[in-house]
């Protein structure tokens, strides 16, 4: 369950110099700040917006932005910049980001691995294939001569997910099967099994 929500922020005071009140034409006027932020698991995100008001010391009265006498809005306008966001605020986003780069990377290593296996089949290596898009079916390496990759295909097939099963529950439901195996042998050259894998037909290969 996603939990998604929100908070804020004080970010303090600030006198308006040159600033009257509209009430009482006091000049001892300070601008308050408040910032929102979206948070995820109770994480900050990244900011949303900033609400403005401003408070006179001497009847007290509270403005909001909107509220504000243009010249009161053109002192603000020069204090604004000093009401920064905290860093801590873009938390949730700097996480995001880094799951996302790391996930890249997995994934290359993971392709320039998958890369290399295909062109380095050995005797039992498992090859997966894609049949459908929640079948899968194997083979395993019998023997490899030159660029002739000799196997035995699987009896069985995997169903029920969009991912080929891993190695682990391939191994598990391999182990409940006596004879999983044909005895019967095919074969592939390498330019097929590197044409199956260039057009996402071949997965996985089991070490």
């Amino acid at each position: 369950m996603i939990i998604y929500g929100g908070s804020s922020k004080d970010l303090g005071t600030r006198k308006l110099q040159g600033a009257k009140c509209p009430n009482c034409e006091a000049t001892d006027i300070h601008a308050h700040a408040v910032v929102n932020y979206g948070t995820l698991f109770f994480i900050p995100l990244f900011p949303t917006n900033k609400k403005y008001s401003s408070i006179c010391g001497n009847c007290d009265q509270v403005l909001t932005k909107k509220q504000m006498p243009q010249q009161m809005k053109d002192k603000l306008a020069l204090e604004k910049h000093h009401f920064k966001s905290p860093l801590y605020l873009y938390a949730g986003v700097v996480i995001i980001a880094l799951l996302i780069g790391f996930g890249i990377y997995t994934s290359r290593n993971n392709d320039a691995l998958m890369a290399e296996n295909i062109k380095h089949l050995e005797a039992n290596d498992v090859i997966v294939f894609k049949e459908k898009s929640k079948e899968y079916s194997f083979a395993k390496v019998h023997q490899v001569r030159n660029d002739t990759i000799i196997v035995n295909y699987g009896l069985y097939t995997y169903e029920g997910g969009y991912s080929a099963p891993s190695e682990s529950e391939f191994n598990s439901k391999k182990a409940t099967v006596t004879d999983f195996y044909t005895e019967d042998l095919s074969f592939y050259l390498q330019s097929e099994i590197d044409s199956l894998y260039g057009n996402g037909d071949l997965v996985k290969i089991y070490k």
